[in-house]
């Protein structure tokens, strides 16, 4: 047994062509600003993992019919003792209507179709490392399919198994910043 409380949440990669579903929410921290990410969201007891992925998907993004693929990736970290995962699935069909054959347009916002390279810049200005990390990596192909992404301090680089193409943080641009130079230094 261990004093650890855990914590169980889920995402999405929902893709049309080679758009990716991204939803929104206001930066506090920069009034006009949006923060983006995958729809997802935490697992409330009794729910399995799959009606939680379709639930979060539905709310977030008005999309139903929801079915669920290969799992993407895991994430581990803990924050004040308390134990927190992520499971991150690709979602093979979803559609705003309970029938099949009309068009998945219509999104509930603050949900967007973003063309691949766009979400992957939205996505790597993600704050929060567990969400930004494996997303980038993952849909910029440096980390392979079922990865599993621990951190021991969310102020350093998780470990990845298999290994992945990780290092530093991740920059606006998408890629990892591994010689330093996009940090922040001291005026001299």
């Amino acid at each position: 047994m261990t004093d650890l409380s855990s914590h169980l949440a889920v995402g999405a990669i929902v893709s049309r062509g080679s758009d990716i579903l991204l939803v929104s929410e206001p930066d506090e921290d920069n009034p006009g600003e949006l923060i983006w990410a995958l729809p997802g969201g935490n697992v409330i007891a009794p729910e399995t993992v799959g009606e939680a992925l379709r639930r979060r998907v539905a709310e977030e993004a008005g999309l139903v019919r929801v079915h669920a693929g290969r799992l993407l990736w895991v994430t581990r970290y803990a924050v004040r003792g308390q134990q927190f995962e992520s499971l991150v699935f690709e979602v093979l069909e979803a559609s705003p209507y309970k029938s099949k054959g009309l068009t998945r347009d219509a999104l509930k916002p603050p949900a967007s179709w973003v063309p691949h390279d766009e979400a992957v810049e939205r996505l790597a200005k993600m704050w929060f490392a567990p969400i930004r990390d494996p997303a980038v990596a993952y849909l910029t192909g440096r980390a392979p399919v079922a990865t599993l992404w621990t951190w021991s301090r969310l102020d350093g680089p998780p470990e990845t198994v298999p290994s992945a193409g990780v290092g530093g943080p991740v920059a606006a641009d998408g890629e990892r910043d591994e010689d330093g130079e996009d940090e922040q230094r001291p005026a001299e």
